[in-house]
């Protein structure tokens, strides 16, 4: 008989909350825990998963763990304590969501910076996280969802990279799946596909319906065989993308990045071989598909394309992102247009970050942003007046 699964989600919030439902609806022998600071809330969004699976005839064994990430030593102990098969990071100083809220024009500005900007926000509880395991001396996966395709990658540097992260790239691949079966006129369940591309592309293209000339490789498979270009465009992929199947975007369209973190998560808890899409595996910058095997996770790469290849087109698809350069000992280079964008709008200055400064600079960051905000509330108070 299977021994039972530990699955730590840490972060109960939007995407946390959504894959503790998904995990909880499973049926599967999963033992959970939601580690927070807040025990009262995660407890009632504990409540709240239970309600649901019983709802639907699931009986999930779910508990609350007090976690502060913040506190090293103690993450340490607790994680000791409790030895967790798997770890799941839904946590982030800065959630990508948050910029959405400003008004239409205020978010029209901020995004010119592209999502890479935040990375010191975005690295501080994961790094410290990596820490914590490496002081419980566990061995246990680590699945990260902030911001992978950067964060796993600089992390390398000190040890300290999670295991494979979740969504972004992986958001982009149903789309591109029904798109191909319908322009092939097939079942979508007779299309596979093998995309290599970084963040930026994987909210972009679904938007515009381009990748606005930022570099990414494509396989499209039909009951194994190769589709060729000339048989499907990616154009005509790409504009369906964005067109025929739009969906449903941010917060509200949450469930898709929450369901791409489930399908990584239960084929690394199932033991079983599966193919996904994934950010960060391996330590390697931007997104993959990714064979996960109880034997471990690899790159799964298409006829004609070596990791190197796959790897430069992440490595300059980022710089759409606002990443320079991830270099060797972590530190993150910024694009001179990221920069220039973020001394503009928020008094920000910072054209690298070494991985010991992270914490300087996401309290930083998040002050200018803070004091950018409050302008804006203000000035759209004067306007609506």
């Amino acid at each position: 008989m299977q021994d039972r699964v530990k699955i730590l989600i840490l972060g109960h919030g939007v995407l946390g909350g959504a894959v503790l439902d998904f995990l909880s609806q499973s049926g599967q022998a999963y033992d959970l825990y939601v580690g927070a600071r807040d025990v009262e809330r995660a407890n009632q969004r504990v409540n709240l998963a239970r309600y649901t699976a019983y709802n639907l005839g699931r009986y999930p064994a779910v508990d609350v763990l007090p976690i502060d990430l913040m506190n090293v030593e103690a993450t340490a102990e607790q994680l000791a304590a409790l030895r967790p098969d798997i770890i799941f990071n839904a946590t982030t100083l800065h959630s990508w969501w948050v910029i959405t809220q400003l008004s239409p024009d205020a978010y029209r500005q901020i995004d010119r910076a592209r999502g890479g900007i935040w990375t010191p926000m975005h690295i501080v509880l994961v790094r410290r996280l990596m820490k914590a395991v490496r002081e419980a001396g566990l061995e246990s996966v680590v699945v990260n969802a902030s911001y992978p395709d950067v964060t796993n990658a600089a992390l390398a540097a000190e040890g300290l990279s999670p295991t494979v992260g979740i969504g972004n790239i992986a958001n982009a691949v149903p789309g591109i799946r029904l798109a191909a079966a319908h322009l092939l006129s097939c079942d979508p369940q007779r299309i596979d596909v093998r995309f290599f591309a970084q963040h930026y592309i994987s909210y972009r293209m679904p938007s515009t319906g381009t990748t606005d000339g930022a570099p990414y490789h494509l396989t499209v498979y039909r009951e194994g065989q190769r589709v060729e270009p000339d048989e499907l465009s990616h154009e005509e992929i790409f504009a369906n993308v964005a067109g025929r199947f739009r969906r449903v975007k941010g917060l509200a369209g949450q469930s898709v990045t929450a369901s791409s973190a489930t399908s990584v998560l239960r084929a690394l808890a199932d033991r079983v071989e599966r193919v996904v899409h994934a950010p960060g595996p391996l330590a390697l910058l931007g997104g993959y598909p990714v064979r996960i095997a109880p034997t471990g996770i690899s790159v799964d790469l298409p006829e004609g394309l070596s990791l190197e290849e796959a790897v430069e087109i992440n490595r300059q698809c980022q710089k759409f992102d606002g990443i320079e350069a991830v270099e060797s000992d972590g530190t993150v280079r910024f694009t001179a247009e990221t920069v220039n964008v973020v001394r503009e709008l928020l008094g920000y200055d910072c054209e690298a970050m070494a991985l010991d400064e992270c914490e300087a600079r996401a309290e930083e960051l998040a002050a200018k942003f803070a004091e950018f905000r409050r302008r804006v509330e203000r000035s759209d108070g004067v306007h609506a007046a």
